[in-house]
């Protein structure tokens, strides 16, 4: 390492911008100029006053690779790393100080702009008010500045905005947890059920954890019960991808769930597991169907056969006269008499017309009574001639 030049004026202190000398990244091992680097107070890296670590290392390690957003996990340990303070309230300021320098961009692709946004936080916190503090004493304060002029309401909504690295960690360490999941009895007898059906463990190299595996078998037990399935090795495999595609399915409502809980929901992330958990359920209906496994696709599924409406259906295609509904009787049935007076005083009392309305309506009813009659005569003509002929074919038999 190449330390900086002592001026000729002691009593003069170089500006950190135009400081010279250079120094190896502990993180890249690249030797960069000393203005590569952040300065530092702490007592750590009091040699040179500037953190092992360059600014480009400190702030690539703080992003998601695939995305550019700022991963507050690692964000957190590089500011412990080299000893910088870690405020919430900056790091929302540096947000806002993003957006209004660059408005052309949309607010729901600014996360993505996490390199910009973190320059902006460096900046503030090397300001005067933060240039002397650690680690430590952000961690004292509760990662949020307790003597500035936000109101309390507003610091208390960042504090639930940003998650802290006691929070994180402990999210880490309970995902990462090994403790042994309790099967229950029906648990292991869907297991047990499974292999013997299948003839093997379908579930052990494929990276499951022990709750997915629990949750796999007892998922998969239901398809091996079903007509059809145990016999044909195709439909097996069929039915073994259904299973694990159903699994990742609850892992991304799990995560939607998470996500949705949050004060501030990320809109762009639901839309990403909602498209994926749809493309999933595609898969699975896809699978069903081209190996006739649901009810909805198999066609010589026994689904509802036995209920008393599909019976009722079989026998009038196969023409049962019992079973059609006798609507001469239904409408004639005193009931229906009944409530068909009391329907026609009820429309009568509420009814206000005048002298024209009733002057129609009496034309109207004279006019169906003439047709009506006409009708009944040709009816009852109808009948004495098929009563004729009814006499005359029995009287032929005689």
């Amino acid at each position: 390492m190449i330390l900086p030049k002592e001026t000729k004026d002691a009593g003069k202190t170089t500006p950190a911008n135009k400081q010279k000398g250079k120094k190896r990244c502990t993180c890249c091992h690249s030797e960069k100029r000393l203005t590569d680097f952040y300065i530092s107070k702490s007592p750590l890296f009091s040699i040179d006053q500037r953190v092992p670590i360059c600014k480009t290392c400190v702030i690539n390690s703080s992003l998601n690779a695939n995305t550019g957003e700022i991963n507050e996990l690692e964000l957190n340990k590089i500011l412990r790393q080299i000893d910088k303070p870690y405020y919430k309230d900056s790091l929302e300021s540096a947000k806002n100080q993003f957006i209004k320098e660059y408005s052309y961009v949309e607010l729901d692709n600014v996360k993505f702009y996490g390199k910009e946004i973190l320059q902006f936080y460096f900046k503030n916190i090397a300001m005067r008010q933060d240039l002397n503090l650690s680690y430590a004493d952000s961690e004292k304060d509760g990662f949020i500045h307790q003597k500035s002029n936000t109101p309390k309401s507003s610091r208390d909504k960042i504090a639930k905005k940003y998650a802290d690295l006691k929070v994180l960690d402990t999210t880490e360490k309970k995902s990462n947890d090994t403790a042994i999941i309790k099967w229950t009895k029906k648990d292991k007898q869907n297991m047990t059920y499974v292999i013997s059906s299948i003839g093997y463990d379908p579930f052990d190299d494929v990276s499951l954890s022990d709750t997915d595996r629990k949750y796999c078998f007892n998922i998969l037990a239901g398809y091996c019960d079903t007509d059809g399935i145990s016999d044909d090795g195709h439909k097996m495999q069929g039915v073994i991808e259904i299973t694990m595609l159903y699994c990742q399915c609850k892992k991304i409502t799990e995560a939607m769930n998470l996500e949705l809980s949050k004060e501030d929901v990320d809109d762009v992330k639901i839309s990403k597991l909602t498209s994926s958990k749809s493309s999933l359920l595609s898969s699975i209906a896809t699978i069903a169907k081209d190996n006739n496994i649901a009810s909805n696709y198999n066609k010589n599924s026994k689904q509802g056969q036995n209920s008393l409406s599909s019976i009722m259906k079989e026998m009038a295609e196969h023409g049962f006269p019992e079973i059609e509904v006798n609507l001469f009787d239904i409408k004639t049935s005193e009931a229906f008499k009944q409530i068909d007076e009391i329907s026609n005083i009820n429309i009568s009392n509420q009814l206000t017309l005048d002298n024209n309305e009733y002057t129609d309506i009496i034309k109207e009813q004279r006019e169906l009574i003439q047709k009506y009659d006409n009708e009944l005569e040709y009816l009852k003509e109808e009948n004495r001639i098929l009563k004729n002929k009814i006499i005359d074919l029995e009287n032929g038999k005689r």
